[in-house]
């Protein structure tokens, strides 16, 4: 059985099926984040729903997919998220140095600054987090990490925690999985692959991660930028309306951001644990999100102004099954009467974008095309 929303919904354009276009900017490569939207819906959403100099409000950031694509549409920005990853990633893309060679000196004083820093002893270092890493290794990464922190630099922060871990030779942990850290030794024993379990240059490394993050030669103009910051929807407070909200809220129990990016998470904020529970883990928690959005973010949105909500639809994970765009519908409506919805849009989910590898949870997502009467 499908929802009424889906029922009457339109087929997404075909190029957003396709893989990713040259037209895409490098820095949306700049580091993995689990669920990430493609470029080109953000893209070709925004040019359709929002004109030039408007103001976009994306309140789940996310990986900075929306924020970016409407930064360089020259619309200007204001991005919130809850999950410090999220907001040092969506930072980071905004607030990108304007060259490759600006890049590389800050990256020369970043590393040369890291290595007067303290060393850490293994007892400062949870085993979980040891475990992926060569001492040294974690030594300078920590040390680079503290000093980016201190100086507030997102743009090389998130440099570093994009080469945390993989198998590949260009990153720094021992072999393990790219997107959701756990080690492959089982696959990669120390016995039979010595060279992955050595040191790991640090400086290199991040060089490389540089140039492949300005090879379009793309500079970001930053003055679009009006805020962005570790914001939940219940505490969100703007000085002014916005023309425009597009954002696509966390999917109900259908994804685990926090375990899956628990390894960059706790280079960013020393007090993450290995596994935590997910804000959307049930019906309820859900449900105050959007609540909360339809409070505090809804009201900010002028009067004609459309708000795109991108949702996970039919979700089906852990024996419960729902429609979270009617619920979020209903939720916005009864605050907001005079909400319509102008278009319903249908996009399949790949597996290896949202879905788990069992295919039981998100399958598709909607994009609820509502205006604010």
């Amino acid at each position: 059985m499908i929802g009424q929303l889906a029922a009457t919904a339109e087929a997404a354009p075909h190029e957003w099926k396709q893989p990713a276009l040259d037209a895409d900017a490098r820095l949306h490569q700049l580091a993995p984040y689990i669920g990430k939207l493609k470029p080109v819906i953000a893209r070709q959403l925004l040019q359709r729903f929002t004109a030039p100099g408007d103001i976009v409000l994306d309140c789940f950031s996310g990986s900075g997919t929306i924020p970016l694509e409407a930064l360089l549409l020259g619309r200007r920005v204001l991005a919130f998220d809850t999950n410090p990853y999220a907001v040092a990633l969506t930072r980071a893309k905004l607030e990108a140095p304007v060259s490759l060679e600006a890049a590389a000196h800050r990256l020369t004083q970043r590393l040369v600054a890291a290595r007067e820093r303290p060393r850490y002893a293994d007892e400062d270092v949870p085993d979980w987090v040891r475990k992926f890493f060569h001492p040294e290794t974690l030594q300078n990464a920590l040390q680079f990490a503290d000093e980016c922190l201190e100086k507030d630099d997102q743009f090389l922060l998130a440099c570093l925690l994009s080469i945390l871990h993989h198998q590949r030779p260009g990153f720094l942990s021992y072999p393990s999985s790219h997107l959701v850290p756990y080690l492959r030794d089982r696959k990669f024993p120390r016995t039979d692959y010595p060279e992955m379990y050595t040191e790991r240059a640090l400086a290199p490394r991040l060089a490389a991660k540089l140039r492949r993050a300005y090879k379009d030669g793309r500079s970001v103009d930053r003055t679009g930028v009006l805020k962005v910051g570790q914001v939940g929807v219940a505490d969100l407070r703007l000085d002014y309306e916005v023309d425009a909200i597009v954002t696509s809220p966390p999917y109900m129990n259908a994804l685990d951001y926090v375990r899956d990016n628990r390894l960059r998470m706790w280079f960013l904020d020393r007090r993450t644990a290995n596994y935590s529970p997910e804000p959307t883990e049930k019906q309820g928690q859900s449900d105050a999100i959007t609540a909360a959005f339809a409070r505090n973010a809804l009201k900010y949105l002028r009067q004609g102004g459309h708000c795109v909500l991108i949702v996970g639809e039919t979700v089906l994970r852990k024996r419960i099954k729902s429609h979270p765009a009617e619920r979020i519908f209903a939720t916005l409506v009864e605050e907001y009467p005079t909400l319509r919805v102008e278009q319903v849009i249908q996009d399949e989910i790949p597996d290896v974008r949202r879905s788990r590898n069992t295919g039981s949870a998100t399958k598709r997502e909607l994009i609820l095309v509502l205006k604010k009467g």
